[in-house]
């Protein structure tokens, strides 16, 4: 009997050797054969074996910086690249991990929509180190493209698009007094952003010619709607009925948040006498009802000049190092056919822009 129970125990023991051993060999299958992880795209090359073009955004929080980035997309695929992105979130050293981040991925060309000049120069050492051919879109950098890696820059003129607004303002303050003076308050866009530096000095040196017409106060939109319906909540808290003359307001975005903060207040003192820039759909639409006096269109439509230009730097041939974009007016004074027609054909297209 004891022997029997022996042999029970040793039974017992090599029956639960086995079913254990059986468990670990069916826990540890995967880690003989593992799952294989989503593709990752090659450092070097895409799988699809075709050039990579990369862009930097520095930020989407507007519908002209979307119709950009999709626009830029869109080309690329058309013109047989594949396409990678990312959103610097309006945050210039977010912008500038990203750039690192993208050149880790070795594309064939590099694109910057740059945030701030300054804040974003260092890019070009970034680049130049890792000998990446490197265009800017929209915005500047404090380089000179055409050097080292950095090749080309397009750029719209915003130093002339100040100059209009500034003109625009200066005839309808003469329109209203028989002279030209007046008050003007200034919604401008994203500190230190090129665009919004070169609009201040198209703006300042005209009315360097008028000591008369005064910008009594001017704060940053952030070419961001809500921000400006904010600072305009502000201003029509600050400045009473009738003690300003114009609104110049550096994107449309922002004229239509400062809108929407006028109507909130039923302050109507300052409808049809805001001056924008961008030509967004919603814009062009207050500029037909006489809510906006002019916009001035700066088209976010870079992509397919942007995939020409780079065609030619890939194939090495011969391009512009600088290239403008030009630019339309919008406003029912001269160009009202115009601005109707181009209304309509944004609205049957379902377009912002």
């Amino acid at each position: 009997m004891k022997k029997l129970s022996i042999l029970l125990l040793v039974l017992s023991v090599l029956f639960v050797s086995v079913a254990c051993s059986n468990q670990q060999a069916s826990t540890q299958e995967p880690a003989q054969e593992p799952a294989q992880e989503p593709a990752q795209e090659p450092a070097q090359e895409p799988a699809s074996g075709k050039k990579l073009v990369a862009l930097s955004q520095g930020e989407s929080g507007n519908a002209w910086r979307t119709t950009n980035t999709i626009d830029m997309e869109e080309w690329a695929k058309k013109s047989g690249y594949d396409f990678v992105w990312t959103d610097g979130n309006n945050d210039a050293s977010k912008q500038l991990s990203d750039i690192q981040d993208l050149i880790t991925r070795k594309p064939d060309i590099l694109i910057i929509a740059p945030l701030q000049t300054e804040a974003i120069t260092p890019a070009i050492e970034m680049i130049n180190k890792a000998q990446i051919p490197t265009i800017t879109i929209d915005r500047t950098l404090n380089a000179s493209p055409g050097e080292g890696y950095y090749k080309a820059q397009i750029v719209q003129d915003f130093v002339e698009v100040g100059r209009l607004a500034a003109n625009r303002a200066v005839e309808m303050l003469t329109e209203k007094y028989g002279e030209p003076k007046g008050n003007i308050l200034e919604i401008t866009g994203t500190i230190g952003a090129s665009a919004s530096v070169d609009q201040g000095k198209g703006i300042k040196e005209v009315l360097e010619n008028y000591p008369d017409i005064k910008i009594v106060d001017s704060q940053p939109g952030d070419y961001n709607r809500a921000v400006a319906r904010s600072v305009m909540d502000d201003f029509l808290n600050k400045y009473p009925e009738d003690s300003i003359d114009v609104l110049i307001c550096y994107c449309d975005d922002s004229a239509l948040g400062s809108l929407q903060a006028m109507r909130d207040a039923n302050r109507t003192d300052l409808l049809g006498k805001i001056i924008a820039k961008d030509g967004l759909k919603d814009a062009i639409k207050e500029v037909i009802d006489g809510n906006i006096d002019v916009t001035y269109q700066c088209p976010p439509y870079f992509g397919e000049v942007t995939m020409d230009l780079i065609d030619k730097i890939l194939n090495d041939g011969t391009y512009e190092t600088t290239i403008d974009v030009p630019f339309k007016t919008f406003d029912m004074r001269e160009n009202k056919n115009m601005t109707e027609e181009y209304y309509q054909y944004l609205l049957d297209n379902n377009l912002d822009y």
